[in-house]
């Protein structure tokens, strides 16, 4: 994209949630490490808003905001292309929406493209998709997330080259460069799907690096039972847009080990709101990312969010 250049130019950019389904190559006596599959969402979406600025101001309006360090480290990002690229202006950003950080929905890798994408058209400079995900240092661990946020869809991709790096959650894995590499980029069926967003605590960004650091690694014999399901239960479901098999891999990558270990951390309030899901009617319920947000798909999917705002009336979903 190059914007034309104008005096005092303001930009939206609207960007929306991905759910991640699984990571993969969570063990270090493989090929390659990281990797997962994913797709992103229509609801809820975040609106954000940039225009020239001096320098780089970030006013976070959600309810529930970035701490003074994620904002800093954001900040930090953006000075960085503005000194490589040698930009004469700034950027001024408002966010606002729905989305929650922390909870699964990819927000802070869709915050650092969109601001990394807004500097760019705002000085006038051309780029591509892998200029942003390169500048943004996002995409440490899996590609679904810096992939979906320009085209949406379905995403599988099987992380990077082992060589020498370390399992740490995408907050600070350090990527070098070295993008993960998707073996399947395409668009998902036109299936419902609904999220709950219950009021479970979020973990905080040191507290993913501690769950890294004591679950990693996981047994190459687990690794591949989750690329089972990977490759033959969602990826193939999702190209024969056949719904019962999807819906049965979903449901079977949470008994995977490295999915358990995930949902292990929210203990048995997360088991009771999936549990009472399925209750419902729910064909299949598993958590995006680190959670704690459920994703969900049934047949009558308005029923099952009615009965949830009944039993847990402090439930957020959307369809």
């Amino acid at each position: 994209m190059n914007g034309t250049e104008q005096p005092n130019m303001k930009i939206k950019i609207q960007t929306f949630p991905r759910i991640h389904l699984t990571l993969i190559g969570m063990n270090n006596d493989g090929y390659r490490i990281n990797g997962g599959i994913g797709f992103s969402i229509s609801n809820p979406k975040l609106s954000l808003c940039f225009k020239e600025s001096e320098s780089v101001e970030i006013t976070d309006l959600r309810t529930f905001k970035f701490t003074e360090l994620e904002k800093e480290k954001l900040i930090s990002i953006i000075k960085k292309s503005i000194i490589q690229y040698e930009f004469k202006k700034s950027i001024s950003c408002k966010i606002e929406g729905d989305v929650l950080p922390h909870y699964g929905l990819g927000s802070n890798t869709s915050i650092y493209l969109s601001c990394l994408e807004a500097l760019f058209i705002i000085n006038n400079h051309k780029y591509t998709h892998n200029t942003l995900i390169l500048a943004s240092n996002r995409g440490g661990t899996s590609g679904v997330g810096i992939n979906t946020y320009f085209e949406g869809g379905f995403v599988f991709d099987v992380g990077i080259d082992k060589q020498e790096q370390i399992l740490l959650p995408s907050s600070i894995a350090e990527r070098n460069d070295n993008l993960p590499l998707v073996l399947n980029k395409c668009n998902l069926p036109n299936w419902q799907i609904g999220i709950c967003i219950q009021n479970i605590s979020n973990k905080s960004e040191q507290e993913e690096i501690d769950f890294f650091k004591s679950c990693c690694p996981i047994d190459k014999s687990s690794v591949e039972e989750i690329l089972y399901e990977a490759v033959y239960g969602i990826t193939a479901s999702v190209l024969n847009e056949n719904y019962a098999v999807f819906c049965k891999a979903i449901n079977a990558i949470q008994l995977t080990k490295w999915k358990s270990l995930e949902r292990s951390i929210y203990g048995s309030e997360l088991y009771e709101l999936e549990n009472k899901i399925k209750s419902y009617g729910a064909d299949c319920v598993g958590m995006s990312s680190l959670g704690p947000m459920l994703f969900f798909m049934g047949e009558n999917l308005d029923e099952i969010i009615l009965n949830i705002n009944k039993e847990f009336p402090t439930a957020v979903c959307y369809r």
